[in-house]
């Protein structure tokens, strides 16, 4: 079985593009602006085998770590293999119904963290 670190580090360089493409656009001083006034972020992702964490920096860049941030804006969690096939598949609707049944939760811990997720989910789903 594939390890989360492994999927969670090609999801972070995707990410890191699509970012740091829309901050370079047309609109992207504007976009850039907005952007670096809610970073630094901290994204826990946690299951029962591995825990790591992303931080989202000014300008774009994102840093993964394999332990748990001490203070994050989102955690998310659930059962190994359900996330590992959630960030793998990217099954809107699946992870719709694995949120319903508390298979996996994402709690944002801060308004910072509330906005991250309305535009990771975008990113991703």
């Amino acid at each position: 079985m594939e390890d989360l670190y492994n999927v969670l580090k090609g999801i972070g360089l995707e990410a890191e593009s699509k970012v740091k493409g829309e901050l370079s656009g047309p609109s992207g001083q504007i976009k850039a602006l907005l952007y670096d006034m809610f970073m630094p972020l901290a994204l826990n992702l946690q299951t029962e085998e591995e825990s790591h964490h992303y931080i989202f920096q000014k300008g774009g860049s994102i840093s993964l770590y394999r332990e748990l941030h001490n203070c994050p804006d989102v955690e998310v969690s659930g059962e190994h293999a359900e996330l590992l096939f959630l960030l793998q598949a990217r099954d809107k609707e699946r992870f719709e119904m694995d949120e319903r049944r508390r298979k996996i939760e994402i709690n944002a811990c801060t308004f910072k963290g509330r906005q991250a997720v309305m535009k990771l989910r975008g990113l991703f789903l």
